[in-house]
């Protein structure tokens, strides 16, 4: 069966055409935000800091420490992340490249790639950490570090 050329009224063909401008303004077209800046945005405060290795790990990409706009405090690591996997990883706020005395813990490391967040617990204000950590517990060993600033 063979269809001969399909008739369009000229009103549906104005229609067609307006919306597929509409569509096409600059207003409508979405704009890419990166993760990093949505997040300032979204929150009243904002430290971050890049991935430092230690140990002979590999890491890049950068963390975050941000405060919601509930009040509650959370740090979130980029999409870009990545960082050597071990055993018996956790993540720990610091005020040194290593867990002192006086550290955090935020849980067990989610995942050696990729963005994730953290919830930090009631009573921490931003200032209180200057680092954030992946420590091997077990080991005993930092395998990163990101100095929030």
């Amino acid at each position: 069966m063979m269809l001969g050329p399909m008739k369009i009224s000229f009103p549906v063909l104005l229609l067609l055409v307006s919306l597929v401008l509409a569509g096409c303004s600059s207003d409508s077209m979405p704009t890419s935000v990166a993760p990093d800046d949505q997040e300032q945005e979204n929150t009243s405060n904002f430290r971050r800091g890049n991935w430092e290795p230690l140990n002979g790990k590999e890491t890049q990409g950068t963390a975050s420490l941000v405060t919601l706009d509930d009040g509650m405090l959370q740090v979130a690591f980029s999409d870009d992340f990545s960082l050597s996997d071990g055993p018996g990883l956790f993540v720990y706020l610091s005020n040194g490249e290593t867990p002192s005395t006086d550290f955090v813990n935020l849980g067990d490391f989610l995942s050696p790639m990729g963005a994730q967040t953290y919830s930090v617990p009631d009573g921490v204000t931003l200032d209180s950490y200057t680092h954030v950590i992946v420590h091997c517990e077990p080991y005993d060993v930092t395998f990163a570090f990101a100095a929030l600033r």
